[in-house]
């Protein structure tokens, strides 16, 4: 079973309220993600509140909202960003990421949102939301991001691979092309399962920017290690 509590080394994150806990495929989404001009930041699906906290510590300037749809998510939410250093800078709000309305939209909106359509629901109502998108489609999810993102703004996610095509045809339906791509591969050589993207309002850019965590089992490669340094204690 997963650590009740996850230590990083600005911040910690309690998680036995939380369906979703802390993972590889949110810490590398949001050590990945480029921050460069992020004044406003929104974190959709926060869970533990793991990747609002990783953007505050990133970004010194920027305030950030967090939304989440489970009571008691949102609830351990608010104690991680409470015992933070950044608690003045994020809020958590309990609610429907598609009743979200703000007069400033935001420069980066970020989301690890595992919906695995068209598989079986889980047994755990909670997984249920948070695995398999019984709340949110991809096609609501891009709705959510072409509102309140700003014209220059950035959408930051992570995917399986066997879902990419489909998120990708959700975007360009309102307007959204990919700005950058990350394949991540979780042992070299191995097929990757997960793929990181970046999506905005301008033309289609695609630059190709991979992670590898291994290079053999239980050996980091030297670039996984500089992405997570300034997060997880091991490196």
């Amino acid at each position: 079973m997963p650590e009740q509590r996850f230590r990083f080394k600005q911040f910690f994150i309690e998680q036995d309220r939380c369906a979703m806990k802390v993972g590889t495929d949110g810490v590398v989404l949001g050590a990945w993600t480029e921050t460069l001009g992020a004044k406003r930041i929104l974190d959709i699906g926060t869970g533990t509140g793991l990747l609002a906290l990783m953007m505050a510590q990133r970004v010194p300037e920027a305030m950030i909202d967090a939304v989440e749809i489970d009571e008691a998510a949102a609830e351990q939410a608010s104690v991680n960003v409470t015992a933070s250093p950044w608690a003045e800078r994020i809020r958590v709000h309990w609610m429907d990421a598609r009743r979200l309305h703000t007069k400033e939209p935001y420069d980066l909106i970020i989301c690890n949102p595992p919906y695995y359509m068209g598989e079986m629901a889980a047994p755990d109502p909670r997984l249920t939301v948070a695995k398999h998108g019984a709340e949110l489609t991809f096609d609501q999810l891009v709705d959510v991001v072409e509102k309140l993102l700003t014209d220059h703004g950035r959408f930051a996610v992570i995917v399986p691979s066997d879902r990419e095509h489909r998120l990708r045809l959700a975007g360009e339906r309102v307007g959204l092309s990919v700005f950058r791509r990350g394949p991540l591969r979780y042992l070299e050589g191995r097929p990757f399962k997960r793929v990181l993207l970046e999506l905005w309002r301008g033309a289609p850019q695609d630059p190709h920017d991979p992670v590898i965590v291994e290079r053999a089992p239980g050996e980091y490669t030297e670039a996984y290690k500089q992405l997570l340094a300034p997060f997880l204690l091991k490196f």
